[in-house]
């Protein structure tokens, strides 16, 4: 994208399982002919026994690794995320999430990131998919460093767990006090205006949308949700509460993902209204990710856009209500 240095996953992801080989035999790769595009090639040159490629076969992929988690081994199993949510959604249900076999599961080239391989590879889907099976964790980083975390983290956790992971991601955009822990999530600021929620590729692009809110004085905090199952519903309760007003921003379909679990929260715990942008009721296009995003609107301009409009929401409803009471 203009204006932000991204760097390519697949690096940090084959460093980290390199890492991880290497201090534990029981680590595996599992892959679908996809050494190259998900970086796990340099984890079979070094460690060829615990490398086990499938071809281009995603439902053996899952199938494999769960046998592995069987016998006690610890097995990352890498494809595009479109193929990995949709093609072996019958393997993940049964061979994963139904027995909570300990089975790493990586959505490489999520979303928008598949760029010009098209609307046929774009995942829109995987957040709504893996987040609906039960003992499935959900977990989409956000920077370089926040990826080389979670899989440390998910190396040593027991279950099943779907990570969503862009083609590529900003190298570090959180301070030093972050550190990444399943079901946390991070809050940017203490803006009282609105909540910016968002995850994965979309965190840099709030950071930037809240930086240039607060030129037009309007004070939105960002809520990061690595975690999306299970959710830091505490977090999410406590911003609705303080901000009134919640946009969600996420690199997937409005339905079913980030802004659909919020919306379920909210709903049940403390309801307030709760915009979503992400790709609406479309499928990905054959372009670059940089037009994607624009043409889908998760862009700094159009979180400006809806904030705006969000906050003018906000204060109709509390007129509203103010009127109500009066009224009585």
């Amino acid at each position: 994208m203009s204006g932000f240095n991204l760097i390519q996953t697949k690096e940090a992801y084959g460093e980290t399982l390199l890492e991880l080989g290497t201090s534990n035999p029981d680590i595996f790769v599992v892959e679908a002919d996809l050494m190259k595009a998900s970086g796990s090639k340099q984890f079979m040159l070094k460690f060829p026994d615990r490398h086990i490629n499938v071809g281009v076969a995603e439902q053996n992929l899952v199938s494999i690794a769960a046998g592995l988690a069987v016998m006690g081994r610890i097995p990352f199993a890498c494809t595009m995320s479109n193929f990995l949510s949709q093609r072996a959604c019958d393997q993940v249900f049964l061979g994963a999430a139904y027995n909570a076999l300990n089975v790493k599961l990586v959505g490489c080239y999520s979303g928008l990131s598949q760029g010009k391989n098209g609307g046929t590879h774009i995942s829109l889907m995987d957040f709504a998919i893996m987040r609906i099976l039960p003992k499935m964790k959900v977990i989409a980083p956000s920077d370089i460093r926040e990826l080389k975390e979670v899989l440390v983290t998910v190396s040593k956790d027991t279950g099943p767990t779907y990570i969503h992971l862009p083609r590529s991601l900003p190298e570090n955009i959180f301070d030093s006090s972050y550190i990444f822990k399943i079901n946390n999530a991070y809050v940017r600021g203490d803006g009282a205006d609105l909540t910016i929620i968002c995850n994965g590729l979309t965190t840099f692009i709030a950071f930037r949308a809240q930086e240039a809110l607060e030129k037009e004085n309007i004070n939105a905090r960002v809520l990061h949700i690595p975690t999306i199952k299970p959710a830091d519903r505490k977090l999410i309760i406590r911003c609705a509460i303080e901000t009134g007003a919640i946009l969600t921003v996420e690199n997937h379909s409005t339905c079913g993902g980030l802004g659909g679990l919020i919306s379920e929260i909210v709903t049940e715990e403390f309801p307030v209204p709760v915009f979503r942008i992400g790709i609406n009721n479309q499928f990905g296009l054959t372009a670059d990710l940089e037009f994607q995003l624009q043409y889908f609107g998760i862009s700094i301009e159009n979180i400006q856009a809806k904030a705006r409009e969000l906050i003018n929401f906000k204060n109709k409803i509390g007129q509203r209500r103010k009127e109500l009471k009066y009224y009585g």
